[in-house]
Order: C-alpha cells, then sequence, then structure tokens
C-alpha cells in the first residue's frame, strides 16, 4: 500500500497543491519533502491525518495538544475550535468557505481509493460540529463507498471501514509522528510506552472500549426486567455497580499516577542536572565565599607588609651588592677604631693634669732637689711623652667620620647586619611576592565565586525546594500507583465473584424475560473481553524486544554495549548488556530515550506487518550525528513507502547521503507572499541535484 498523490485545497497556507508520488520502485521507497521552518510541513502532515481518520486523527497532531509553547498530554482544543485555524485566508474568494483534503491511495491488491475530506465553514470561518463530507471511491472504475442504509452511524461506519482498509487510529501514532512528539513520548517510562505500542499493535483498545460498551448494555437490559422486589438480586447488582464504581475510581488514580509520574520524573532529571552542576547552592555559602574572600584580603595585607619590611631592611642592603656592603663594613670598623682610639685619648687628657702635678710634687722630693726649671722641664716633657702615647692616630684610622650618626654599639650592629647579609637572597622576596600574588588571586576568585553565588543562589534553593517538592510528589504517586493497582486487583476478583453470584441468581428466574438472557450473554462476552485482555499482551513481547534490539543496534550511538532487550509479561522493559545488567539504570540522556521510542516505534510497525506509509516530520531533533544517520537509515529500511518531512538543515550532506539509494523522489516547499497572504505550493527535484 502506498499514498500515490494528495491534494490540498484552502488547507492553511496551501491554497490549491497536490502531491504526485510515484510507485515505489524495489529498494527505492523514500520521499523527501525539504523546506524550512514555517514552509508548510507540519500542515501537510495534519491535512494527511485529519484526511485519513476525521476527528479520531485529532490525537495525532502535536498542535491540537500546545498552548503557549507548550505540550499537553491531553486535547487542548475539540476538533472544531483545532479547524477553525485550518481555513485560507483567501478560501471565500471563489466560493464557500470550505477546505478539502484528496487522499489516493494503491493497496496492496493494485486497487486505487480515494478519500475525499471536506470541511465546511460558516461566514466568519467557524466550523460547525459535524459540517463535514466525507467521500470514498473505490477501484479503477471509482465505485462509491457509502454505508449500508440501516446503519445510524455514518462516522463509525466509515471509521470502522477506513481502520479496516488502512490503519485504526490506536495504531496510527505510529506510523503518522514528528520528531517532538517523540522526544515527548520519549519521557514516559519505558514500560509504559511498551505497553501502549502492544495494545494498539493488538487493537486492545478497541476490545476494551467494546467491553465497557457490552457492560453498560448488560447493566441497562438488567435494569429492564428486574423486579424491585427480588432484594437479593437488586443487592447483588448494587454491590456489582459500587465495586464496578470503584474500579473506575481506582483506575482514574492509577491513570492520573501513570500519566503524572514521567512528567514528574522527567523534571526530576533536569532538575538534577541542574543542581549537579551548581551544588546543593545556599545564601550560606554565599556568606562564607564572602568570608573567605576577606580572609584572602588580610592574608594579602599581611604578605605585602612583610614584603615591604623586608625591602626598606636588609634586602635593600643586600641589594647594594657585597663590594659595597664590604667597603662599607669596612669604613665602619676603622671609624669603630678611630673611635676607640679618640675615647682612650680623651679619657687620658681628662687625668693629664692631675698626673703632671702629681709628678711635680714628686720630681721636688727627689734628692737631690731640682731647679724649677729642671722641674718643669721634667713635667714639660711627661705631656710631650703622653701626647706621644696617643699621637699620630693608629694606622687605617679615618681622619674624619663619613658615618657619624652611627656611634659605638649601633655602628657593631651595622657591621653584623652587613656582614651577615650574604645568607640572603632573593627567594625572600620572590616568595613575599608570591605568597602576595596567591592571596590576591584566591581573594579575587572567591570574590567572583560569591558574586556568582550570590546571583543563583536564589534559583538554586527554588530548583532544590522544587525538587524535594517533586521527589515527595513522585512518591505520592507511585504509591497511589501502586494502591490503586493493588485494590484494582482485589476488586477485580470481587467483581467477578458478585458477577458468577449474579448469574447463577439470574439463571434461577424464569427464561420469560429474554432481556435478561441478553444481559448474561453480555456480560459474559465481557468477562471473556476482559480474560483476553488480561492474557493478550504477552503474546508480542518477544517479538518486539527482538524488533526492539535490531532496530537499536542500527540506531543507537556505542550500540554494542547493548545485547538484547528483555520485556516481561507485564511490560517491564530492561536494556540488559552482555554480563546481564541494565544498562538504562546507567544511560538515561534524552538522545537515548528519544532512540529507545524510535526502536519501538520501527519494531511495532514491522511486527504489524502492515504496509501503511510511514510518516515522519523532522525525526533526527535531539539526537548526535551517529544517531540522526542511524535513525535515517532504520527508518527507511523497509518494505513499505516512507515520507520523510525535513528541514533544509536536518536530511542534508552525509546523513542524505546514507539514504541515497532509498530515495525515489525529492519535493521542495515555496512560499509566496500575495497581498499580505503566504501561499505554499510544491515543486519536485531533480534527484540529481539533490
Amino acid at each position: 500500500m502506498y499514498l500515490r498523490s494528495i491534494e490540498l485545497i484552502n488547507w492553511r497556507s496551501y491554497r490549491h497543491a497536490r502531491f504526485e508520488f510515484p510507485i515505489p520502485d524495489g529498494c527505492r521507497n523514500v520521499i523527501l519533502i525539504t523546506a524550512p521552518n514555517e514552509y508548510g510541513k507540519t500542515s501537510f502532515f495534519e491535512a494527511l491525518t485529519l484526511g485519513l481518520f476525521g476527528r479520531l486523527g485529532l490525537s495525532l497532531v502535536p498542535r491540537a495538544h500546545t498552548v503557549d509553547g507548550k505540550y499537553d498530554e491531553r486535547l487542548t482544543q475539540n476538533y472544531s475550535q483545532f479547524l477553525n485555524k485550518v481555513l485560507h485566508h483567501r478560501a471565500t474568494e471563489s466560493g464557500p468557505a470550505r477546505c478539502s483534503v484528496i487522499i489516493e491511495v494503491v493497496d496492496d491488491d493494485e486497487e486505487p481509493i480515494e478519500l475525499s475530506r471536506t470541511w465546511h465553514f460558516n461566514k466568519i470561518g467557524q466550523h460547525k460540529p459535524g459540517d463535514d463530507d466525507l467521500s470514498i471511491f473505490y477501484g479503477h472504475a471509482r465505485e462509491p463507498v457509502n454505508p449500508p442504509s440501516a446503519i445510524e452511524n455514518d462516522d463509525q461506519w466509515y471509521q470502522e471501514w477506513i481502520a479496516h482498509r488502512f490503519l485504526h487510529h490506536n495504531l496510527a501514532k505510529f506510523f503518522f509522528f514528528d520528531g517532538e512528539q517523540v522526544q515527548r513520548y520519549a519521557s514516559r517510562e519505558m514500560g509504559e510506552q511498551v505497553r501502549q505500542g502492544i495494545e494498539g499493535l493488538l487493537g486492545l483498545p478497541i476490545l476494551r472500549d467494546l467491553k465497557e460498551s457490552l457492560e453498560k448494555y448488560s447493566h441497562s437490559q438488567r435494569k429492564l426486567v428486574m423486579a424491585p422486589s427480588d432484594n437479593r438480586i437488586k443487592k447483588v447488582e448494587t454491590d456489582i455497580a459500587n465495586i464496578s464504581e470503584l474500579i473506575e475510581k481506582d483506575k482514574k488514580l492509577f491513570l492520573e499516577a501513570t500519566e503524572a509520574l514521567p512528567k514528574i520524573e522527567a523534571r526530576i532529571n533536569d532538575l538534577t542536572q541542574s543542581l549537579g552542576g551548581q551544588g546543593e547552592i545556599t545564601t550560606a555559602m554565599v556568606k562564607q565565599s564572602a568570608k573567605d574572600e576577606q580572609s584572602y584580603r588580610d592574608e594579602a595585607k599581611r604578605a605585602i607588609e612583610a614584603l615591604i619590611e623586608l625591602i626598606q631592611g636588609d634586602v635593600a642592603l643586600a641589594v647594594a651588592g657585597s663590594n659595597l656592603r664590604k667597603r662599607t663594613s669596612e669604613r665602619l670598623e676603622a671609624e669603630a677604631k678611630r673611635e676607640r682610639w679618640e675615647i682612650g685619648r680623651d679619657e687620658g687628657s681628662q687625668n693629664l693634669e692631675r698626673f703632671s702635678k702629681d709628678l711635680e710634687r714628686r720630681v721636688l722630693l727627689l734628692a737631690p732637689p731640682l731647679d724649677k726649671n729642671h722641674i718643669k722641664a721634667v713635667v714639660e716633657a711627661s705631656k710631650d711623652a703622653w701626647d706621644a702615647l696617643w699621637n699620630p692616630a693608629p694606622k687605617d684610622c679615618p681622619e674624619e667620620y663619613r658615618h657619624s650618626s652611627l656611634k659605638s654599639t649601633v655602628r657593631a650592629r651595622t657591621i653584623e647586619i652587613l656582614q651577615s647579609l650574604d645568607n640572603h637572597n632573593k627567594g625572600e622576596v620572590v616568595g613575599r611576592v608570591e605568597r602576595f600574588n596567591i592571596a590576591v588571586e584566591r581573594a579575587e576568585s572567591k570574590k567572583r565565586e560569591w558574586q556568582e553565588l550570590e546571583s543563583i543562589a536564589p534559583l538554586a534553593e527554588e530548583l532544590l525546594k522544587e525538587y524535594k517538592e517533586q521527589s515527595e510528589k513522585s512518591g505520592h504517586y507511585k504509591s497511589q500507583k501502586d494502591k490503586a493497582e493493588r485494590a484494582i486487583q482485589a476488586n477485580e476478583a470481587e467483581l467477578k465473584h458478585k458477577r458468577k453470584e449474579f448469574g447463577r441468581y439470574i439463571s434461577s428466574k424464569t427464561t420469560g424475560a429474554p432481556a435478561l438472557s441478553r444481559a448474561k450473554i453480555a456480560g459474559r462476552y465481557a468477562d471473556l473481553i476482559q480474560e483476553l485482555l488480561e492474557e493478550a499482551l504477552p503474546i508480542e513481547v518477544a517479538e518486539i524486544a527482538q524488533e526492539m534490539t535490531r532496530a537499536w543496534k542500527s540506531m543507537a550511538h556505542l550500540s554494542d554495549r547493548l545485547d538484547r532487550f528483555e520485556i516481561t509479561p507485564d511490560c517491564r522493559v530492561k536494556m540488559l548488556n552482555g554480563e546481564g545488567e541494565d544498562i538504562h539504570l546507567i544511560d538515561k540522556s534524552a538522545g537515548a530515550s528519544q532512540v529507545f521510542t524510535q526502536a519501538l516505534i520501527t519494531a511495532i510497525t514491522r511486527v504489524s506487518k502492515r504496509t501503511f506509509p510511514f510518516v515522519v516530520d523532522t525525526p533526527l531533533a535531539r539526537l548526535s550525528h551517529e544517531q540522526r544517520i542511524g535513525v535515517l537509515k532504520t527508518f527507511t529500511d523497509r518494505d513499505g513507502q516512507v515520507i520523510l518531512l525535513s528541514t533544509d538543515e536536518e536530511v542534508v550532506g552525509d546523513k542524505l547521503e546514507s539514504i541515497r539509494e532509498r530515495l525515489l523522489a525529492t519535493f521542495e516547499l515555496r512560499i509566496r507572499n500575495d497581498r499580505g497572504i503566504v501561499e505554499t505550493s510544491v515543486h519536485k527535484t531533480d534527484l540529481k541535484d539533490t
């Protein structure tokens, strides 16, 4: 099965455009449609999806889940609200306000099928619920396909016809998706992804809807004929209703927790990464860093003071050089020698007069006595002898003092310092300078640190607060999920028991009430479907795991780390290496999670054995270069038609070369401005120029 053509009329920026796709030829099965963002790729994707599935396709459209740039798992707008935005601005210039999508498909029997869906709008461009037309023509004879006259709900009949001929909308999300949708799907827990994939593959959502319908029908039929006086039957029925209500309540709690947990866990991972880069930053840490800065500033001050003291003291003299210091020391020693001489001389001079008088007295006592002249001559001679004792000054004594300020012990200490300076070296100065520089550098570092911390500390505290809140929420929802699951299992067992009891009561009643018989049959079928739902999931897990392993190995970076995927009957997933370790517990990167989802998509589509076209819009976001090439090769390595919608910077270069042998046709979307209104046109390009 492959798409032959798609024609868009008045759909968003497409005034009138037609895609003509060639017939797949062997391994050449890839249609590449390229354009910059905002040129109409997503509009094409939406037109194809809603053209095929109508309102059921809305769940596959990312824009129907997005508000204010944020994606919500629930629809943020209904079918008509979404359609109110798709009508081209010039749609009313050539007739009634309407837009159309015409899709031509060639089925596996080489029979053409044309689906033409038209949406009608009022004068102000508003779509009314149910204001759609769907026409289907089958075969080369273009025989119209219409529901039988006995059918009351034409829309449902068409939906079932399309699901049977093409694809059920629950499985369509594995054949129609965009790159952003893969990212969002990848944020879910792996087991939940696999469960949804296998349920869609087996059509279990249809069975679940049928089960609920049968239960409602059974309940309504019993209410029609049940005797109000039969209190026992009424009591059991009330019990069944109460238990069913409890089950539904617990299912809602289980679903609420199941949907909430992936978002919470994703947020916790984001917060963990953010906090992991910043640490547990608080305002107390800012104060401590500022305190550390001041401590280093004080250390720098002490270092510079020590340096100045050294420079002003010994180092200044040391810098003068050893020769000058030696000459200065010798001079000071000579001046010290002169000082000692002068001190001795001066002290002697102070006693000279007393010595002379004493000598004169002693000479007078000599016998025979000397006359006065001789006595005077003796005294004068003694004075001359005393003077000769101190004069001239000792050898090497300078004639004058050059360092007159240095006296006695000060001069001696100076000589000692000068002679000890040879023990000093430049390392002392360098050491103190280095000590200063290190202290200043550390102080500046601490300053930058506390300034940075000061700017992010409030945010970090908020992140930490949110992390704690999200962790508490995660614990709450995990507990809620486990509790609800246990309650559902217990109540379903009780419900099964009550239904059997009720069946026995009904069987004991008269068979004259056909409604009760129908109710009983409907209840039995509902129970049978419940058993099928419980037993169906394990059917495909082995083949899905095997296909996922193949896909992962062809797409993932460092794919040899994985030996195999293993999926338990309850859809718990393990990514095992050769030693049996679960590497998913190690590798939780966004790229790895996305490759996991793309491997699951590939596995589901392959196991389904459906040849329906595979349509992907911008599939390579958040992937490494190696992963992108692997994903492209894997997505295109299939028997069915593949349509890739790519930006002009995505499937290019070596990524384009990796799938060139599979390229069947390439198209380029272009836009032009028609009096302020954008129009998109389609241009087929030459493969040689691609």
